[in-house]
């Protein structure tokens, strides 16, 4: 982006080039502002929560399953043993 004549003018070539090498090659609208920031942790933050939800409630369902499956599986053997020892 070339600097205006104007500002050129005021501050010389070279301080005017450098001034404008400072500004954003984008519009201004395209920055994020600390409140779009906090915005989007909260988002992040909700989508975060419902995820680690699912995965406990599926962790959770998987250990419960597993360890009444393993007491079954034991209350089998016993019931076996308990039959060729008598």
């Amino acid at each position: 982006m070339e600097a205006s004549p104007a500002l050129t003018e005021q501050l010389g070539p070279a301080a005017a080039a450098a001034l404008m090498e400072c500004i954003p090659p984008f519009g201004w609208h395209e920055i994020a502002t600390k409140s779009d920031l906090t915005t989007l942790e909260e988002k992040l933050a909700l989508r975060f929560d419902a995820r680690m939800h699912a995965e406990m409630n599926r962790s959770i369902k998987w250990t419960v399953s597993a360890v009444f499956g393993g007491l079954a599986a034991l209350g089998v053997a016993v019931g076996l043993v308990s039959a060729f020892v008598s």
